[in-house]
């Protein structure tokens, strides 16, 4: 026996030591254990190996177990660096049993797997075991694993049902199951099912619940679905309704499916969804759809949808049926065949129509397109089609469109533009065109540089045929004046009637040089005028007419329309003043001279403004040469060209209508004036002259206007003379009387000026309520060298005191014209004899001479 266990551990405290042979056994005994004994005793520090068994000796991973006294860290080295030698040295100390598991590891592979057990066996001694674990460590390391991966699997099938489950909801749906063995069925229903159906959440399910809610009605679909399944059919789905236990009735759709027996089981599987709030979303797509139907067959037109798929194919997915009425094809043609459509349109307009289409489905811009189209009939209507392209998901292009016959619009649109461009009368072009046409023109002139005309034509003395034969027959000539024009121009030239009796003939392409395109233009001219000079056939008698023509050319120089016109109105009125039934081409010095008028007129206008118009006063005086009043005279000082006198300005203010304001001006300095006077002896009986217009008298309020500047000022009315004159009484003369009384009965006096002058009517002379006659000074000024003039002044004289009116001599500037008015009983004078037209300060003067 050897002396590694040379000692019982079991032997009491203090007994002496074993013989050798019963040693031996014992050594035996321990060698012939087969789990590794150790004996360890502390010697001074450190745990050394006492002795070891067979078993010991042959366990792999002990390090020095062969050597007696080797260091508990050696026997046990590929444990040096665990707590095992802590433990070791604390069971020595303390006595405490230990037992525990030691295993160590490289990754994929087991190093050593040992259990083992440490207690005390002496003071100083431990009895160490260990017993080889490697299997059971490989088994529980194994069954660690395949629980680990149970739990994974548990895990998965946990999300993937909780997945399943959420899909169910999110899909409003869920599945059964039957499963039929020789002895029993069993129903099983998902969570998803319960909840539609809105039961309780349960797996099992009696059969006869499971189909409770269906509605009697429906029932029978799900008869027919089993009858189905019971001859094998595979597949199979049906829907019906259900009624909750809530009482909400919902739709739902089944789908099932048996599986092949296998061990004499078969197994019907089915998924159920709630389908509601589709069957709404149809039954509201249909009432749209019915309701888009019922629209569709009640509007104007037909709709229509368009697909332009992504290989490039085009289909019409729909077409409403009032296509048959519109285009004549029926829907099913269309929807087979669209190019049907196109053959209706007519030729020349189909490349319009392809064009504008296939701009329309590249760029997804609206489309709005107007053709025309050939009717079975033959007939041709005009359409109009509108459609909206948009891009869909699978790139393709979808139109809806809508077509709607236009036919009548364009018959009013083209009355319309004949009643807007062309003139009723004579049909034709009418200011309008022409002055769009003339504008085309212009710009054409400046591109091709050639030239045109424009001839300006009026018929002569075309009010005397108005008024003598009647608009009937003024109309008649119109008419054939203009088929006369059209007739002696090129059909590229422009014919068109003005207004009134005034007609336009533009003409274009003439040579680019101005002498060939002067003489083209005039030639053009005078046939015209040739041709308008042939008599013409009115209600079967014959009219003779001359016409006046201007002429100016155009696109030498970039000119707008209206100065051409203005131009051409010159160059006629240039023909009328020769003499008529002749052409005159535009003269720029008549330009310079409308152009310096029209300047005068903006500086009038000004003038007024800026208060530059001035009233001065020319004396009246009596057969003793005493101060009797003035007349009123306006004077313009002008900024630039200093006093204007009258005859240059009161005829432009007649014709701009600026004499309404400047005789408002006149009339109220007068009457402010007379006030002033009024204050003073010497000035309070003069009288203040003030010349009215005819236009300026027939104001609808001059009556009023006059009252109330008298009104205003304090001016006494008698001292208030109202010159009028003669072309007063070439119009209402009862309205003129009646204003004149009326003004006579507030005190305001009214004199005739330039009397013999114009138009003196004697019947209307004495119903004039008149003061005075003012005898011109055209008439005055050759009192003494033309007997003519002085027999009229004379008569005028011996008329007014027959009529018991006073006379006033105008233009009076020498004593010998004085000395024959006084001869023959004229009482009035006005003149330079007098005194000049000045300023009020010249009226005093007159009254208190210096020295």
């Amino acid at each position: 026996m050897t002396t590694e266990l040379s000692t019982d551990p079991l032997s009491p405290a203090g007994e002496g030591a074993m013989d050798s042979i019963a040693q031996a056994r014992l050594q035996a005994l321990v060698d012939a254990v087969p789990v590794a004994l150790m004996e360890f005793r502390l010697q001074g520090e450190r745990l050394r190996l006492r002795g070891a068994n067979a078993a010991a000796r042959r366990m792999p991973g002990l390090g020095a177990v062969r050597s007696p006294g080797a260091d508990a860290s050696e026997v046990f080295d590929q444990l040096a660096d665990t707590p095992l030698m802590d433990q070791l040295y604390g069971v020595v100390r303390v006595g405490a049993l230990l037992e525990c598991r030691q295993v160590v590891r490289e990754p994929g592979r087991l190093l050593l797997a040992w259990d083992l057990t440490a207690r005390r066996v002496a003071r100083d001694g431990i009895m160490v075991t260990v017993r080889d674990a490697s299997e059971a460590e490989t088994l529980r390391t194994a069954l660690a694993a395949s629980e680990r991966s149970l739990e994974e699997v548990r895990r998965d099938l946990r999300e993937q049902t909780e997945v399943f489950d959420t899909m169910e909801s999110l899909a409003r749906a869920g599945h059964w199951r039957r499963i039929e063995d020789p002895g029993e069925t069993v129903l099983l229903w998902s969570p998803g099912l319960c909840a539609i159906a809105g039961f309780e959440q349960q797996e099992w399910v009696d059969p006869e619940r499971a189909v409770s809610g269906i509605l009697p009605e429906d029932r029978h679909v799900f008869r027919q679905l089993r009858e189905r399944d019971g001859r094998g059919e595979r597949g199979l789905d049906a829907e019906y309704r259900w009624r909750r236990p809530d009482g909400q009735v919902r739709w739902m759709r089944t789908r099932l499916q048996r599986t092949l027996p296998r061990d004499g089981v078969r197994v019907v599987m089915g998924v159920v969804q709630d389908v509601t709030d589709e069957h709404r979303a149809a039954e509201q797509l249909r009432e749209q759809l019915l309701f888009i139907q019922r629209i569709a067959s009640r509007i104007p037109g037909f709709i229509y949808e368009f697909r332009l798929h992504s290989d490039g194919a085009t289909s019409v997915q729909y077409i409403s049926d009032a296509v048959r009425e519109f285009m004549g094809v029926e829907p099913r043609e269309v929807t087979a065949d669209h190019g049907v459509l196109m053959l209706r349109v007519l030729a020349q307009d189909r490349p319009q129509v392809r064009r504008s289409a296939i701009t329309s489905v590249r760029k997804l811009v609206p489309w709005q397109c107007e053709y025309r189209v050939c009717m079975s009939d033959g007939s041709v209507r005009w359409h109009m089609t509108n459609a909206i392209p948009h891009r869909e998901p699978d790139g393709s292009v979808v139109s809806h469109g809508f077509t709607m016959d236009i036919t009548d619009r364009k018959l009013a649109e083209q009355e319309i533009e004949r009643l807007a461009f062309y003139d009723a009368l004579t049909g034709l072009p009418n200011r309008r065109l022409l002055l769009d046409r003339l504008q085309r023109s212009i710009a054409t002139c400046q591109r091709t540089h050639k030239l045109g005309a424009l001839l300006f034509i009026d018929l002569d003395n075309f009010k005397d045929l108005n008024d003598t034969l009647g608009h009937d027959m003024g109309d008649q000539l119109l008419a054939q004046v203009a088929t006369r024009l059209v007739a002696s121009v090129r059909a590229a030239d422009t014919v068109a009637r003005f207004g009134g009796d005034e007609f336009v003939v533009m003409l274009e392409a003439l040579a680019p040089d101005l002498r060939s395109a002067t003489a083209q233009a005039e030639m053009v001219a005078d046939k015209l005028l040739a041709s308008l000079n042939q008599p013409f056939a009115l209600d079967g008698g014959q009219h003779y007419s001359t016409l006046s023509i201007g002429v100016t050319l155009f696109g030498e120089q970039r000119l707008s329309v209206d100065e051409l016109l203005k131009r051409a109105d010159l160059a006629l009125y240039q023909a009328k003043a020769a003499g008529r039934n002749t052409q005159r081409f535009f003269d720029p010095d008549m330009q310079a001279a409308v152009n310096a008028r029209s300047n005068l007129e903006a500086d009038l206008r000004q003038g007024l403004a800026r208060a530059e118009l001035l009233v001065y006063y020319q004396p009246v005086v009596d057969h003793q040469a005493r101060l009797m009043g003035a007349e009123a005279l306006v004077r313009w000082r002008h900024p630039q060209r200093g006093m204007i006198g009258p005859a240059d300005f009161i005829p432009l203010a007649e014709q701009t209508g600026l004499i309404l304001p400047l005789g408002q001006y006149v009339l109220q300095t007068a009457c402010a004036q007379l006030q002033r006077w009024s204050r003073h002896p010497d000035t309070a009986g003069l009288s203040i002259s003030v010349n009215v217009s005819a236009r300026q008298f027939r104001q609808p309020g001059f009556v009023a206007q006059v009252l109330h500047q008298l009104k205003s000022h304090g001016a006494d009315p008698r001292r208030l003379k109202l010159e009028l004159t003669e072309s007063l009484l070439l119009g209402d003369i009862e309205d003129t009387i009646a204003r004149m009384a009326q003004l006579k009965s507030e005190g305001v006096g009214f004199a005739l000026d330039d009397f013999g002058t114009g138009y003196s009517s004697l019947s209307y002379l004495k119903r004039l309520p008149l003061d005075q006659i003012k005898i011109d000074q055209s008439f005055v000024r050759e009192v003494l060298a033309d007997p003519n003039d002085a027999a009229i002044v004379r008569t005028i004289l011996a008329l007014a005191k027959s009529l018991d009116l006073q006379v006033v001599a105008e233009g009076v500037e020498t004593t010998g014209q004085l000395s024959f008015l006084q001869l023959h009983g004229c009482e009035g004078f006005q003149g330079y004899l007098f005194g000049r037209p000045g300023p009020v300060a010249d009226i005093d003067a007159f009254l208190h001479p210096a020295g």
